[in-house]
């Protein structure tokens, strides 16, 4: 399979402990991911929600061009929820400071 017969994914998986801004100690939220079909991530994203429900989104870029399978050694994309890109592009636009 070659690079133009793969699709993008958006998906996210559910993650505790700290946060990667250091604001959060033994929390809970989300990693978001636009990937290619077969894994690769191409943006990465960690979301949390504060007590007072702000959205508090990092961008994650050491996981850019990492392969879900082949580097973090996942046997699938179980772990993964699927996302709409709209979704994707809301916490996208949270890290940028567009949105809160």
């Amino acid at each position: 399979m070659n690079s133009s017969d793969l699709k993008i994914k958006y998906v996210k998986e559910y993650w505790t402990g700290d946060s990667r801004d250091g604001s959060l100690v033994n929390g809970d939220g989300y990693h978001y991911y636009r990937m290619t079909s077969d894994g690769k991530i191409l943006e990465a994203f960690e979301c949390y929600e504060t007590d007072d429900g702000t959205e508090v989104v990092s961008p994650l870029p050491e996981m850019i061009n990492i392969h879900w399978k082949d580097d973090l050694g996942f046997e699938d994309m179980e772990d993964l929820d699927s996302v709409t890109e709209s979704e994707f592009e809301h916490i996208k636009e949270v890290a940028a400071g567009k949105k809160t």
